[in-house]
């Protein structure tokens, strides 16, 4: 489980940045809060099922995409 956390950050960090948006921005476009978005990323807290969908289309990608591995 921990492994997937760490993907998931790792994805939603990297697509963010690289669309030069923070997570100030992505949050309330994605109607979550802003501490979640946080929490992802720094892999202290899970998303919830409805939560995966909402960044993932804000972000232009897909749940799976998300949370494929890393490597």
């Amino acid at each position: 489980m921990e492994a997937l956390r760490r993907d998931l950050a790792f994805s939603i960090k990297k697509i963010r940045k690289a669309q030069g948006v923070a997570q100030e921005r992505l949050a309330p476009d994605a109607e979550v809060d802003r501490t979640v978005v946080s929490k992802i990323e720094r892999c202290v807290g899970n998303p919830s099922l409805d939560t995966l969908p909402k960044l993932a289309n804000r972000l232009d990608t897909t749940v799976s995409a998300l949370l494929a591995p890393k490597g």
